[in-house]
């Protein structure tokens, strides 16, 4: 599953971010899945700011494989780990889990 919301600038800086991110985190920890991936197309202090506070980590992080702007950019990845390897069960292949 994957998704990518953009705020108007007007919206940006007011916590919409951070609600609309936990209600999606809280969403996927009930649909017992194991983990979360987020994808940040580099610099972008904001978004690495947003990831870390909601308790992300960087776990990668290439270098201009993405093209924005008429440029190469770098991407970096962040994950956060929503159920500990005691919790979650490994997901049946025959049942999808979204």
């Amino acid at each position: 599953m994957e998704s990518t919301i953009y705020l108007q600038p007007d919206f940006i800086g007011k916590g919409l971010g951070i609600r609309l991110y936990e209600s999606l985190i809280t969403e996927l920890h009930n649909r017992s899945l194991h983990s979360v991936i987020g994808g940040i197309a580099l610099p972008n202090e904001g978004s690495v700011a947003l990831h870390e506070q909601l308790g992300f980590q960087k776990v990668a992080h290439f270098k201009e494989v993405g093209w924005k702007f008429n440029q190469w950019i770098d991407v970096g990845y962040w994950e956060l780990i929503l159920q500990n390897a005691e919790q979650s069960a490994p997901p049946d292949a025959a049942e999808p889990r979204w």
